[in-house]
């Protein structure tokens, strides 16, 4: 909320600049003219250009440190506010996978690997964290006829965050979807990779574009992808599917 002094003063501000613009004469006058003792003691026409010109300049301070300040309290189109799922997660807010699926313990061979960036656990059973249950679904075009979307829906009444571990992050080509996700848990590590393809209709009318389907993309979705695991995740380290490249987890920040 915009503290209500700070508008005073600004609107105070505006008022004198607009003022000293529009009549810089009629402002002196009024301001100063008590100070003299004679009117012929009144600044002379080019000290009034003067007085305009840096009054035009103010003008324009003002309104681009007002469209400033708006702009970081107020929901303007274009604009996400600031907020705990964009410090977590990223601007815009992501869109989660409401798709229950069985892990893969193997690679894909005709689908693209998707970095995963972070991830954060959670306990679905209990819905905590809860912010995320507020987040909005991934929406796949034809994802119940059948494209290749990972997994199936939950059911009735359910969310996939339900009975998930973890949510892993990532920034996904936009012209694909996820179609598998692999995990190998171990005692001391949790491997997970995700992949994607180009949505391919049940007759395989596509599916030559499947794997056309950028690491880098030039223009991504941001999502999360709950996965349930055969226990919680507890002190294991959370890699990529080499092994060794460590993905951390993303800090739960104010409410």
């Amino acid at each position: 909320m915009v503290n209500p002094f700070f508008v005073a003063i600004a609107s105070s501000l505006a008022i004198l600049t607009a003022w000293g613009f529009v009549s810089p004469r009629g402002q002196w006058r009024v301001l100063a003219g008590w100070s003299r003792r004679t009117i012929e003691d009144e600044p002379g026409t080019a000290s009034m250009v003067v007085h305009r010109v840096v009054s035009g300049v103010g003008i324009v301070v003002l309104v681009v440190a007002g469209a400033s300040i708006y702009g970081q309290h107020f929901d303007l189109p274009g604009r996400v506010p600031s907020g705990p799922i964009n410090q977590m997660w990223g601007s815009p807010a992501p869109k989660v996978v409401n798709r229950v699926f069985v892990p893969a313990t193997s690679v894909p061979t005709s689908l693209v690997n998707q970095k995963v960036l972070g991830y954060q656990t959670m306990d679905g059973s209990i819905r905590d964290p809860n912010y995320l249950f507020s987040l909005a679904n991934l929406q796949v075009k034809g994802a119940d006829s059948g494209v290749g979307y990972v997994g199936w829906d939950p059911a009735a009444g359910m969310l996939a965050l339900d009975s998930a571990n973890l949510v892993l992050h990532l920034n996904g080509d936009s012209r694909c979807i996820p179609q598998e996700v692999v995990v190998i848990q171990g005692t001391a590590t949790v491997s997970v990779g995700v992949f994607y393809g180009q949505p391919n209709p049940t007759d395989g009318s596509n599916a030559v574009n499947l794997a056309n389907c950028s690491q880098k993309p030039s223009k991504s979705t941001s999502v999360l992808i709950p996965v349930q695991l055969a226990s919680p995740l507890g002190a294991r380290t959370v890699t990529a599917l080499d092994g060794k490249t460590v993905i951390h987890a993303v800090p739960l920040v104010g409410n």
